[in-house]
């Protein structure tokens, strides 16, 4: 490959995927590196009257006899910036189970009905079963969409704290692009 091939298909590659990185930057999210699924919410403004929650459903059903896949998440609340606000890492959901983060705004200081920008992200790792055969080193097998694996169902809610009452409910979610950085020898000359 010559030179100039080279740079080109490095330009190709940065005008092909940096967008996705520079969209990606405002997250960093604890999943970063872990094969998995990140969904988001949009924006949504609350007030210091106001809690955030969100509410993530195991869907995997409980079957008796049968040991379920654990269900890792991790849940977490983002401002506009894109600076992380609050986390909750969960080992396990177990089937038909929820687990919960809530987000509660400071008291404003100056600024009458100032809002907290913030959205929602739910991080859930891929998971893997081993097949303990009669190998000295079991065999890795990584479950398809077919129903292994944790299949959860995210949720936000807005809740006034005087009433108790759910403002906005939500389960609009969207995933996130995933990307990999691959690193290319530098250098390297083909003959």
């Amino acid at each position: 490959m010559t030179r100039f091939a080279f740079h080109r298909s490095a330009l190709a590659g940065v005008l092909l995927f940096g967008p996705l990185a520079l969209a990606q930057a405002q997250t960093i999210s604890s999943g970063i590196g872990i094969p998995g699924t990140t969904v988001t919410t949009g924006i949504v403004g609350v007030t210091s009257a106001q809690t955030a929650r969100l509410n993530v459903l195991n869907l995997q059903p409980v079957i008796p006899g049968v040991t379920a896949v654990a269900c890792p998440a991790t849940l977490e609340f983002y401002d506009d910036t894109g600076a992380l606000l609050k986390q909750l890492a969960v080992t396990n959901i177990s089937p038909a189970a929820a687990a919960s983060l809530e987000f509660k705004p400071p008291a404003p200081t100056a600024a009458v009905n100032s809002r907290a920008h913030i959205r929602a992200v739910v991080f859930t790792p891929s998971t893997s079963v081993a097949n303990p055969g009669s190998e000295p080193t079991p065999t890795l097998v990584i479950p398809v969409s077919i129903g292994l694996g944790c299949n959860v169902m995210p949720s936000l809610e807005i809740i006034d704290d005087a009433t108790g009452d759910t403002r906005v409910f939500t389960t609009d979610l969207r995933a996130t692009p995933a990307f990999r950085l691959l690193s290319l020898p530098v250098g390297a000359r083909s003959r």
